[in-house]
């Protein structure tokens, strides 16, 4: 349920002023004493002052629309006259996946980060301990030396074959598009970080306060 706010609104308070528009703000019930308002005017609208596109109000915020009119949001709609809405429910086990799959890639970049790190590290210290086989083993001597040779190709290789921060860039970037609020109204950037925490500090959406269900 919502209601419109302007010169055709459906706001309790009749309004005549010619910079208001005839429907220039919209506002919604969030359930818990809260509205949300969003700008419909090339007129603006402010909020105690500020001027919002959508923002999040209580009854005592006044609300300026245009340049000259303005009054608080319970002499618009009255303090009984907006209906009472439940808030929206919306599934959130499509995240686990979500983030299972950034987590697992992050896992197994580190891993072969650290594989190829200790061989390059292992083989430099063959490297450096075969040298001097040279002057007491010979030709044994010269056979460690190429195996440490080996070894930091093989190592040098793998560096390559790592993560560019392109890539790594790629990936994050596919995590935030895809790790945002369920509600298509709201699709904001979820506040935890993981899937852990969203489902131990939020049961509802900070922003639009839909609530989360895990199915």
């Amino acid at each position: 349920m919502e209601i419109i706010i302007g010169k055709q609104g459906s706001q309790r308070m009749p309004i005549d002023e010619p910079t208001v528009s005839r429907r220039h703000c919209r506002v919604i019930s969030n359930g818990d004493g809260t509205y949300t308002i969003e700008n419909l005017s090339q007129n603006g609208t402010k909020v105690d002052g500020v001027d919002i596109i959508r923002t999040t109000v209580r009854p005592n915020s006044r609300i300026q629309l245009g340049p000259r009119f303005s009054a608080t949001l319970a002499e618009l709609i009255g303090p009984t006259d907006m209906p009472k809405s439940e808030p929206k429910t919306f599934n959130i086990s499509h995240l686990r996946r979500v983030w299972s799959d950034f987590n697992q890639g992050n896992i197994e970049m580190a891993k072969k980060q650290q594989k190829t790190n200790l061989v390059r590290t292992g083989f430099g210290i063959f490297t450096m301990c075969a040298t001097p086989t040279i002057f007491l083993l010979g030709d044994v001597g010269y056979l460690f030396t190429g195996i440490g040779i080996l070894g930091n190709i093989y190592s040098f290789v793998g560096m390559k074959n790592a993560e560019s921060i392109e890539d790594r860039q790629l990936r994050q970037d596919a995590f935030d598009e895809a790790w945002i609020c369920p509600n298509p109204e709201c699709s904001r950037t979820l506040p935890a970080r993981n899937y852990r925490l969203l489902l131990h500090n939020y049961q509802s959406c900070p922003y639009c306060k839909c609530k989360y269900v895990e199915k």
